[in-house]
């Protein structure tokens, strides 16, 4: 009867929460990965150089031939690879950017909400309350003064 009535909405997911530190650890592991491999056919490349050189000293153009296509083989694997690890550290490096980002909205949000909350308790109304008790107080100092100077002028006087 669902398609009389409708389906039953689903409730809202909530969605998970990435762990930023996680996700870095493993771009970074994957870079140093990337870079191994790099390093590896590097060093394969320069084998099949020196593979193709004693080839053609002993005459073998056939072996040269098929050591410089291997060569060329890692060449592009090496381009490639270069680009996965250029396109991780891109990534890592917006990722980083993105949370420096939401770090200083989420301590402006916090200093705005402060703000607001601040400005609610300092109300005006109190403010003048304040001054005019200050002012009460200062009057009443001010009279008590008055009479001890008084006093003292009148003991002056006689």
């Amino acid at each position: 009867m669902s398609w009389l009535f409708g389906k039953k909405k689903k409730k809202a997911e909530e969605k998970p929460q990435v762990d930023v530190s996680k996700v870095k650890e493993n771009l970074d592991k994957q870079i140093e990965f990337t870079g191994m491999n790099i390093n590896k056919y590097e060093k394969q490349i320069d084998d099949c150089k020196s593979k193709a050189k004693e080839a053609l000293q002993k005459k073998d153009k056939k072996k040269a031939i098929m050591l410089m296509k291997k060569k060329k083989m890692y060449e592009a694997e090496i381009m490639k690879l270069d680009g996965m690890r250029l396109m991780m550290e891109q990534q890592k490096l917006n990722m980083e950017s993105q949370l420096n980002n939401k770090n200083v909205f989420d301590t402006m949000s916090e200093g705005a909400k402060t703000i607001e909350q601040l400005a609610k308790e300092a109300d005006i109304d109190k403010f003048d309350e304040i001054r005019e008790k200050h002012e009460e107080m200062e009057d009443k100092n001010k009279e008590i003064n008055d009479f001890f100077k008084d006093y003292a002028e009148e003991q002056t006087e006689d």
